[in-house]
């Protein structure tokens, strides 16, 4: 696709055609130096100024998009009147530009694949029933990526934005109930690769939920459809271990260990002990020991998840020897149960299993366990949890036993802010010390900070403060 920059300031105009050209491989840039029409450019990047003070005539149905200083309802009347995508206001995010030429783009390609005949089609396309009950074969080589984002409510937005994404192979996407699946004729991996990788960067630009991504590449064509589906399904199930934001080529198939779920005897003697005696530090240490250094191959999640259940009997033996009947013990108790059998992260799965032990040890030590109000273990919980990007209203709900509707409508009442912001507010206070308090890069503030991109993170710091992040550290110099 070739475009055309009409821009004044040749040093803007430069900067432009390398935001563009560093993103797509076969787009091609011109910047011209008067206000001419080019008959071969599909796409025009027009200063207003050439539209509102010189004659300049655009081809007929010319596809452009305005760029301006002057925020004024005339420029934007001016711009809409002659069709234009959209009007980008200087200082604008190198990101909105790049997902607006993005989209037209992708039209491009759809009317370039009209112009020249259908794109070539397998002879029967990828069915969901392929990969259900099916028993078909691949007919060349395929790379299927299987994409998860941490909230299953971003699977909409997710599918939108892989139709849209200039991938440069003829592919079909299979969204599932918490995962997308896409089949991609295989060309050249590097190719996919690097259109994967500018993918999950974009998304981390404009979104807070993380993504895993796992590609992987079949090319003996005696696999079945449905036996690739369970092979991907079983990456999916990895994330149990790999947590989110991650991007992985999986050259091999992924098998599970064996794994004995149960406690032996001599384990259940030492977490008796270790119960009685009240040993909270040699409990996280052998939690951490025993399921956060384990490495490939990996038993199954299913059977890491009967083995912490198992701890949860004697942690049960435990309460009913100490007579701990408070009903917000046992509250407690039935919410680290659920997260044990739900929760998609080990990782998190094991800090709640500490921080509930604590809790109970501290109570048999005869402190009384008071049941905060539900502000305070809100609050406690973002106080606790900020820093963790994919940590949100639904991850908080679930450790309260509380739907995330019922929990975002009572804390918004009784603080007078919803609960996104008052996240929000703990992670630009975090950042704000880190700022005026360290010598670290700004991309490791926005990670500490717990956000996803240090793009994102500008964004929203300016939003927020009316200042970016470099600005407000300069002025505590």
């Amino acid at each position: 696709m070739k475009i055309r920059l009409l821009i004044k300031d040749p040093l803007e105009a430069q900067g432009l055609k390398w935001l563009l050209t560093s993103q797509w491989n076969d787009v091609q840039v011109e910047i011209a130096e008067r206000a001419v029409a080019s008959a071969d450019a599909y796409l025009y990047i027009i200063d207003m100024n050439y539209i509102m003070t010189e004659e300049f005539e655009l081809p007929p149905h010319a596809v452009w998009l305005g760029i301006s200083s002057e925020r004024t309802f005339q420029t934007v009347y001016q711009a809409l009147s002659l069709k234009a995508e959209d009007v980008l206001f200087r200082p604008f995010q190198p990101d909105r530009l790049i997902k607006q030429v993005q989209q037209i783009r992708f039209r491009w390609r759809n009317e370039m694949t009209q112009q020249n005949g259908p794109v070539q089609q397998r002879d029967g396309s990828v069915t969901y029933e392929d990969f259900l009950i099916g028993e078909t074969k691949a007919e060349h080589p395929v790379l299927l990526s299987l994409i998860a984002p941490s909230r299953l409510e971003e699977l909409d937005h997710l599918v939108r934005e892989l139709e849209m994404h200039d991938f440069p192979t003829t592919y079909d996407i299979f969204p599932f109930s918490d995962f997308v699946l896409v089949v991609h004729k295989l060309n050249e991996l590097h190719v996919l690769q690097e259109a994967y990788s500018i993918f999950f960067a974009q998304w981390k630009r404009q979104s807070d939920a993380l993504l895993t991504i796992y590609l992987h590449i079949d090319d003996s064509r005696d696999a079945t459809y449905r036996m690739l589906y369970r092979k991907m399904r079983r990456f999916h199930e990895r994330i149990f271990y790999d947590g989110y934001d991650i991007l992985t080529i999986e050259q091999e198939d992924l098998q599970w260990r064996d794994m004995d779920p149960f406690l032996s005897p001599l384990e259940q003697r030492k977490w008796v002990e270790m119960l009685e005696k009240r040993q909270v530090a040699e409990i996280r240490e052998w939690m951490e020991q025993d399921f956060l250094t384990l490495e490939s191959p990996f038993p199954d999640p299913e059977m890491v998840r009967v083995r912490l259940t198992s701890i949860l009997a004697q942690i049960r033996r435990y309460m009913i020897a100490q007579s701990l009947k408070v009903q917000a013990v046992e509250h407690a108790y039935h919410s680290l149960f659920e997260t044990v059998i739900r929760e998609p992260v080990m990782y998190h799965i094991i800090q709640s299993f500490i921080g509930f032990i604590a809790d109970l040890l501290q109570t048999s030590a005869g402190e009384p366990y008071e049941e905060s109000s539900l502000v305070d273990k809100v609050q406690e919980r973002i106080a606790a949890n900020y820093w963790d990007a994919s940590w949100n209203l639904e991850a908080c709900a679930d450790e309260l036993k509380l739907h995330k509707s019922t929990l975002s409508r009572k804390f918004a009442k009784e603080v007078g802010v919803p609960f996104s912001k008052a996240l929000l507010n703990m992670r630009i206070g975090e950042a704000k010390r880190l700022l005026a308090e360290t010598d670290l890069p700004i991309a490791e503030v926005s990670q500490a900070a717990g956000f996803t991109h240090s793009t994102y993170f500008s964004r929203r710091f300016k939003e927020e403060t009316g200042v970016t992040p470099y600005q407000f550290r300069m002025r505590r110099l």
